[in-house]
């Protein structure tokens, strides 16, 4: 019996052993699967009068074969490329979209000031004047259409955070039930490696969704937690996710634990999610308020030009875009917090287009002060007392807040984005082509009587004009014309012919002979509204030679205005950055540095996905050494443990034969 009973060990072993290699070859292609081994050893010998005899062997464990620091690597490595390719696949597409000569902003703004060109050579054209206006229309779909892109692309990364949440808290819940299996399997003392095998893959398809931190317990139990710490599982505990919209107008969608109310958004990062939110919160929100920044700075800097000058019919001009500072646009700058307890309902008016930065702002009151935080840079812009209700004057910043209704509170939260919708607000909407004010307002000459030799040019408007001020240039005001004497004594350009009611200073101009100069003059009414101009005056006048400033009456012809609309393309007209007040770029150039931005970071992208997956790559190879099944060794085995069960029912037929042979004596 002691025989058969050997031969019954060496038996199990090899049935043993050819299962866990049948196993290993059936998994070949499992994801994830660690190959398995058996270990064997020799049982506990029986002591007899010649000395010990064997008794057989038996299989101590089924190992699995797996490395925690080869795994642990290649989770590391997995969630990196998954995060870099998250970011690389949008940036490519708004790099397209940006950079594209079909899509392109740039494309739109030099059609536009072609056409503002052609039309400055004949400003009596009705069909170049015509252009000007088709040309204006294209300039704001091409911003709209941008917008529209931009925001359907952030919808999509909206869409995709929200669906990945969802496969989050399902593989969180899925490892929470295996680490409640692994627990009672190490209690019993043994090692479940198909369920340690599920939940490395679990843990590694969490990880190609949201980076994490693992912590592996001495009972088995994985703990993870994602961003600074937050818990995700905890033993058989699951601290499920969720979005909600965010403060910035519900652009975004925050991530929270609900049960918490914890913000994670700003702190996730590795994995698709992180990916996604990285490029959201650098890219799309940047890009759209650039463009947005944009969009206002060319419908300012143009309606302003267009007021500074006559139309066909000799009135000044009227806006060719929309208004900047609707009612509409002003409110939908500002978002209160939903956990706000006052009721104040704000708005924020553009004040000064060169001054705009593509930033966004924080608004907190805090007591009787508040503070406003520009996002950009985390620079606290302006504080002091709140003058709420009354208007916030941001100094610096290119826009005021106002109160429109209700009170704020002690710690109510308001978020400011001043140029984030600007893009989709642009309308052109001049429609007479006649009213396209090409001609500048007013003309100088010089008195035929004059004994002196001087030139003088034509005088330019400096300040803005609206209705309140422009009535001051027409002859119908009394101020015009204005007549300039020189007094050689004096060295001076005196103001005469002032009507009543209206100063001009300086009323004497200092004036060098035999150079050039420019003078500039102010001019007010009674209520206080004033216009500036500037004229250049060079050569040498004599004494009581005069020239007149006139308002320029039946001047259908004029180019001048026009010209100075052609000339905003090239002019600063946008502050550069956001720590420097300075406004130093063209439109054209601050477009262009928005697409080099983004180009320069879709390259270092490209760059950092070839890397990630380069390690990626090595890192599965580490572990496919190590843990991965080899089908030739597997046959090996196969042919091993078959000669080695065969061979023990081999020693059951002769143990067999012997003791049948005893039973006939």
């Amino acid at each position: 019996m002691s025989l058969i009973n050997i031969a019954l060990s060496g038996l199990r072993s090899s049935q043993t052993s050819l299962a866990t290699t049948g196993h290993n070859i059936s998994n070949t292609n499992t994801e994830g699967y660690s190959r398995q081994r058996t270990e064997q050893e020799t049982q506990q010998p029986r002591f007899t009068g010649g000395g010990f005899v064997g008794t057989g062997t038996r299989i101590v464990s089924v190992d699995r074969l797996s490395n925690e620091f080869i795994n642990e690597e290649l989770r590391s490595a997995g969630e990196n490329l998954a995060e870099s390719e998250a970011f690389l696949d949008q940036v490519q597409q708004l790099d397209s979209l940006l950079a594209s000569s079909n899509t392109s902003l740039t494309s739109s703004l030099e059609r536009f000031f072609g056409s503002l060109s052609t039309a400055a050579e004949d400003p009596q054209s009705t069909t170049t004047r015509q252009l000007v206006l088709s040309e204006a229309s294209g300039l704001a779909e091409r911003f709209n259409i941008l917008y529209q892109e931009l925001n359907e692309q952030n919808s999509f990364v909206n869409n995709q955070t929200e669906a990945i949440i969802e496969q989050v808290n399902q593989l969180a819940n899925n490892i929470s039930g295996i680490n409640a299996a692994v627990a009672t399997s190490f209690a019993n003392g043994r090692q479940p490696n198909d369920l340690l095998d599920s939940r490395d893959q679990a843990i590694r398809d969490l990880s190609n969704l949201v980076g994490l931190s693992v912590v592996e317990q001495s009972n088995g139990v994985v703990n993870l937690f994602i961003g600074t710490g937050q818990p995700l599982v905890v033993g058989e505990q699951v601290t499920e996710l969720a979005i909600r919209p965010a403060l910035d107008s519900n652009f975004q969608l925050d991530v929270i634990q609900p049960t918490s109310g914890t913000v994670l958004t700003g702190i996730i990062t590795g994995g698709e999610l992180g990916g996604l939110l990285d490029f959201q919160r650098g890219l799309i929100t940047t890009s759209l308020n650039e463009l947005g920044r944009l969009a206002l700075v060319t419908a300012d800097a143009l309606n302003q030009q267009q007021a500074r000058g006559l139309d066909l019919d000799g009135n000044f001009g009227v806006n060719i875009f929309n208004d900047i500072n609707t009612q509409r646009s002003a409110e939908n700058r500002v978002t209160a917090s939903a956990d706000n307890l006052g009721t104040a309902r704000l708005q924020v008016n553009i004040t000064e287009t060169g001054q705009l930065t593509a930033s966004d702002y924080e608004l907190r009151i805090i007591g009787g002060t508040y503070e406003l935080l520009r996002l950009e840079d985390e620079t606290l812009v302006a504080s002091g007392a709140t003058p709420l209700p009354g208007t916030l004057t941001i100094a610096g910043e290119g826009f005021d807040i106002q109160l429109n209704s209700g009170a704020v509170s002690d710690g109510d939260i308001f978020f400011i984005s001043p140029t984030r919708r600007a893009a989709d607000d642009i309308q052109r909407v001049l429609n007479e082509t006649s009213q396209l004010a090409f001609a500048a307002p007013l003309r100088s000459t010089i008195s035929e009587d004059n004994r002196g030799e001087f030139t003088i040019s034509d005088p330019r408007i400096v300040s803005d004009l609206d209705p309140s001020n422009q009535s001051i240039l027409t002859t119908a005001s009394g101020t015009f014309p204005l007549t300039l004497v020189f007094d050689e004594a004096a060295n001076t350009f005196n103001v005469t012919g002032v009507a009543a009611g209206f100063t001009v200073t300086p009323a004497a101009a200092p004036f060098v002979s035999g150079i050039g100069n420019l003078l500039t003059f102010n001019i007010t009414d009674a209520g206080g509204n004033s216009v500036d101009f500037e004229i250049d005056i060079s050569g040498r006048p004599e004494n009581a030679d005069t020239l007149t400033i006139s308002f320029n009456e039946n001047g259908v012809a004029d180019n001048r205005n026009a010209l100075a609309q052609v000339a905003l393309q090239t002019s600063n007209l946008i502050r550069g950055t956001a720590a420097s007040t300075t406004v130093s770029q063209s439109l054209v150039d601050s477009y262009g540095q928005l697409v080099e931005n983004i180009g320069v970071v879709t390259s270092q992208k490209s760059i950092e996905v070839e890397a990630n997956q380069s390690i990626f790559d090595q890192s599965f190879t580490n572990r496919e050494e190590i843990s991965g099944v080899n089908l030739d060794e597997e046959a090996s085995n196969l042919i091993r443990f078959e000669q080695a069960y065969n061979a023990a029912t081999q020693v059951i037929s002769v143990a067999r034969q012997l003791f049948d042979r005893i039973l006939q004596i």
